[in-house]
């Protein structure tokens, strides 16, 4: 399980990465003139609905599935929640921001989890 859970982790930070760069790329240097598209081929709201919600999604799922110990997965989980959150704040996106501090919540819950679990072995 700890496989997957790793697996999920990056996927969704490659989602993030991915979904940034696109918004970025969609976006002037001086921020007018902002275009649609950026270099993938979908408006603003597929774009977060695809990409966001999805990274977001695949992070929790990850904290659910990670049973064994892993130091690797809670600090993942804690950068993915730092990206969701700086995205949703750049954007001004208060429901975005609050996703990103949950994950991040999922991450340190995680991190004490495994301390725990590894105190008890």
């Amino acid at each position: 399980m700890s496989k997957i859970a790793k697996g999920l982790v990056i996927t969704a930070l490659a989602l993030l990465i991915i979904y940034g760069a696109d918004e970025a790329a969609s976006r002037s240097i001086d921020g007018e003139d902002a275009r649609e598209t950026g270099f993938l081929p979908t408006n603003a709201m597929v774009r977060g609905l695809a990409f966001g919600g999805s990274a977001i999604a695949l992070s929790i799922a990850a904290f659910f599935v990670a049973r064994e110990v892993s130091t690797f997965v809670w600090i993942m989980l804690i950068i993915n929640g730092v990206l969701i959150a700086a995205g949703g704040a750049i954007a001004g996106s208060a429901p975005v921001a609050g996703l990103g501090a949950l994950v991040i919540a999922l991450g340190i819950i995680k991190r004490f989890r495994d301390a725990k679990i590894a105190r008890m072995a």
